[in-house]
């Protein structure tokens, strides 16, 4: 009778044997020298029956070598084939259906090849794979099976060669190699914050387009994960037509175990191995951690490792060495940080306060009593940097680029504190606090900051994996609780407004809202953050429709306000939560109709927002929040056709915006205040007739926009607004007799809207309101062209 367990052995050696050419399966099977003899002869046993039946019918062995070239997959013409392997054939497309062209890569699977199971598997892998939108991941567009049952998948056809090849054509020095690295890093997080494993990282999986962008290609063997009590468990199967590169696959995986993040940071390693092949001590370390034969041992996070290719190239300290302060002041010296504006004196004090640490541990290294001296000194300096200075920076305009030198800063010492043997908790709490202001300036915050959305994803999942663990070893600390909860409100509101993820937002919201609810009596860090996380939980309910919901919430938030302590009150930054719920409360209410209540709610906003920052004129910060009130004050005027008045108010929050943009170019919250602000002013500028300087306003708001999808790298929210704009934008131009630039402006926004509902990203709102809307206007006004005279005098209010 036959052992289970080997045939489990064979069964799995079989299934990874169809991704495998058929000349070289024989060398594949003799390399699984980790597996039984006994498994290894049925593998044998069975591929010689297939190479028999093949010559007793007449076929190939490969049936791939000689098949025809298909004329057409779904709506693609087929040029050429491109590739192929043991489970099928890449062929390059043309699409030619009349709606638009572009050429992609068709893979086609073998037709009979897949059992029921295994294709009930590759398309639900198919449908995961389609959420991978990254600017260094090729996109999946679509997928099926033709008429006689063949699966197929359509991917972005990259014009690119071999990451080595690239580097070694283009004679790329250490630097611009690393750089790709990290790149390459970053889609990997992002496909494993995706809970998607690639499996396959190898050389010729990642390519170099001409102007250098790494696209990371065949997630063809990818495995969705889960989590379960033992941990990662993988539940897709292999579909791809590329095997596992000799020397870029985990030990693990190898050995037929279980595939998880792990694998892919030791696939990694092996690349940056051969991508980097200088005999620094830091590529050595950081080579060695990440592909260390225990799991464990490895990076915990592909932005782990990308962090510390970062730091290796900034010059700065990394984690996989520790080697003690004197390698850590090599490191400083070998850099000469440039500061602007205050930035520029915090960073003299650091590296006079480093030199003076530097020369102390020359002089007396062997006393524990001045080495505890110089820690408490530099955590000292790096803190001050970070929370103190930071905030007094902020409330400066013109200071983005400062703040995120002063973070940045910081964090190399705090790091470099947090890695130490006898690191205290809270010195590893401050730097999770870190990396949290660093993508709250990258482009996490609501307010000054670079606009890098993917960036600052990545920073918090950094944060994430500090200050989660920190509170979950610590529940009842109250700091590590704070420092969670504040994290949390951080990710609640890059969810609801960069990534279109309300219930993953209003998860956050709520967790960090019962972490914040148990300190008593509340301070004033945890009232401001309490304030928000019950603001942001109200709003996710205004992003599903359910205006009930939210209505609730916000009059809850508002009241935890008033109830506060007047001294709590009167913080500044109480002050804004308070205004902004009056705005969101403002919206609400317009929404169902309550148009005096609405007016009411903005009137306070406005008139907080004026006493603020009467007594804080330069902060950038409360200039944006008096301008987005106003914003919406117009917003209710113009719909209660209250013309005089919406102008007055979207004129001032106009030259609002314009300012902040103009004093701090690099912010990207100015250009998001153009954009916010601009589109309402472009819609009353055409109420009143004015229709040249209408679309004057427009070409303003469209260039914001589209600068910040870029720097996003097309993030879901930074999308969905420009998508909001395209459909205002183009109600001016059917109003103004323009109705080629009507339907330009909806065609651009119906297709992003459409590209939402692909993925599952639509909210409550945009699945019931605007996709159908902007479907009614296109096949209305666009497909059906009625006569000028048939167009409604006012279209939308």
């Amino acid at each position: 009778m036959t052992d289970p367990g080997t045939e489990r052995r064979v069964l799995r050696l079989l299934e990874a044997l169809a991704d495998v050419p058929a000349r070289e399966r024989d060398r594949w099977v003799d390399a699984q020298t980790h597996e039984p003899e006994t498994v290894l002869r049925r593998v044998r046993a069975t591929l010689a029956a297939e190479r028999m039946t093949a010559l007793q019918t007449g076929g190939a062995v490969d049936a791939v070598e000689d098949e025809r070239l298909p004329e057409r997959v779904g709506s693609y013409r087929i040029v050429e084939k491109i590739g192929r392997g043991g489970m099928g054939a890449v062929y390059r497309g043309e699409r030619d259906r009349g709606d638009f062209a572009h050429q992609a890569a068709v893979k086609l699977i073998k037709p009979g090849l897949l059992s029921d199971r295994l294709i009930e598997r590759f398309e639900r892998e198919r449908q995961t794979l389609a959420r991978l939108e990254h600017p260094n991941i090729a996109r999946l567009y679509d997928g099926g099976a033709t008429e006689d049952g063949a699966p197929y998948i359509i991917m972005e056809l990259v014009d690119g060669e071999p990451i080595l090849a690239y580097c070694r054509d283009n004679a790329l020095d250490r630097g611009a190699r690393l750089r790709l690295f990290e790149d390459v890093c970053g889609a990997v997080a992002f496909a494993h914050h995706s809970l998607i494993v690639h499996r396959d990282i190898t050389p010729s999986n990642v390519l170099v387009t001409r102007d250098g962008t790494v696209k990371l290609i065949d997630f063809g063997i990818a495995r969705p994960r889960t989590l379960d009590g033992d941990g990662e468990r993988p539940i897709g199967s292999p579909v791809g037509s590329l095997s596992l590169t000799p020397g870029f696959a985990a030990p693990e995986r190898l050995a037929g175990g279980e595939t998880t993040t792990a694998a892919d940071i030791f696939s990694l390693g092996r690349l940056l191995e051969r991508l980097v092949e200088d005999d620094a001590p830091e590529r050595r370390a950081i080579v060695a951690r990440a592909t260390a034969d225990t799991p464990s041992a490895r990076y915990p996070t592909a932005e782990a490792l990308r962090a510390d290719v970062a730091a290796w190239r900034g010059n700065r300290p990394i984690a996989a060495l520790d080697a003690g302060w004197p390698y850590a002041a090599r490191k400083f010296a070998a850099r000469h940080p440039i500061g602007v504006g205050a930035a520029a004196i915090a960073a003299l004090l650091v590296i006079g306060a480093v030199t003076m640490i530097v020369l102390a541990n020359i002089r007396a290294q062997a006393a524990r009593a001045e080495a505890d001296r110089r820690f408490a000194q530099t955590r000292a300096i790096a803190r001050t940097m970070l929370f103190d200075a930071f905030d007094q920076v902020s409330a400066v305009s013109g200071t983005t680029q400062a703040r995120q030198t002063l973070v940045q800063s910081s964090l190399t010492y705090l790091e470099a504190l947090a890695a130490m043997p006898r690191a205290p908790a809270d010195v590893r709490q401050e730097a999770g606090l870190g990396f949290l202001r660093l993508a709250q300036v990258t482009g996490s915050g609501q307010s000054g900051q670079l606009g890098r959305y993917q960036d600052a994803n990545a920073l918090l999942v950094r944060a994430e994996s500090i200050l989660k663990p920190l509170y979950e070893a610590q529940p009842d600390d109250v700091d590590a609780r704070r420092a969670y909860a504040k994290l949390l409100v951080e990710q609640a509101g890059v969810n609801l407004y960069n990534n279109n993820a309300i219930a993953i937002a209003r998860r956050q919201a709520v967790a960090a809202r019962q972490l914040l609810e148990s300190i008593r009596p509340p301070d004033v860090d945890t009232a401001r953050q309490l304030a928000v996380a019950l603001q942001a939980e109200a709003e996710s309910y205004n992003w599903d429709n359910d205006f009930a919901a939210a209505a609730i919430g916000h009059r809850r938030a508002e009241e935890f306000i008033r109830a506060l302590p007047p001294e709590l009150q009167a913080d500044k930054q109480v002050t804004a939560s308070l205004s902004a719920n009056l705005r969101l409360l403002g919206e609400n209410l317009h929404r169902t109709g309550r148009a005096d209540e609405a007016r009411g709610a903005l009137e306070r906003a406005v008139a907080l927002n004026r006493g603020v920052l009467k007594h804080h004129p330069d902060d950038p910060s409360f200039r944006r929040k008096l301008a987005i009130s106003l914003w919406y004050s117009a917003v209710v005027h113009r719909a209660n056709r209250r013309d005089a008045d919406a102008l007055a108010a979207i004129s001032e929050a106009m030259q609002l915006a314009r300012a902040v943009a103009a004093r701090d170019p690099g912010d990207a919250g100015g250009a998001q205040m153009i954009a916010l602000c601009g589109e309402i002013y472009a819609q009353v500028l055409a109420d009143t007739g004015r229709f040249a300087e209408s679309y004057a306003v427009e070409a303003e708001v469209m260039a914001a926009h589209r600068t910040l999808v870029t720097r996003a790298g097309d993030a879901p929210g930074a999308r969905r607004s420009m998508a909001s704009a395209l459909e205002t934008l183009g109600v001016n131009h059917y109003n103004g007799g323009d109705l080629a630039g009507a339907c330009r402006n909806w065609r651009e926004s119906g297709a992003i809207y459409g590209q939402f509902a692909g993925t599952g990203q639509l909210s409550g709102y945009d699945r019931t309101t605007s996709l159908p809307k902007l479907t009614r206007l296109i096949a209305t006004y666009c497909d059906g062209a009625p006569r000028r005279a048939d167009w409604p005098k006012i279209l939308d209010r």
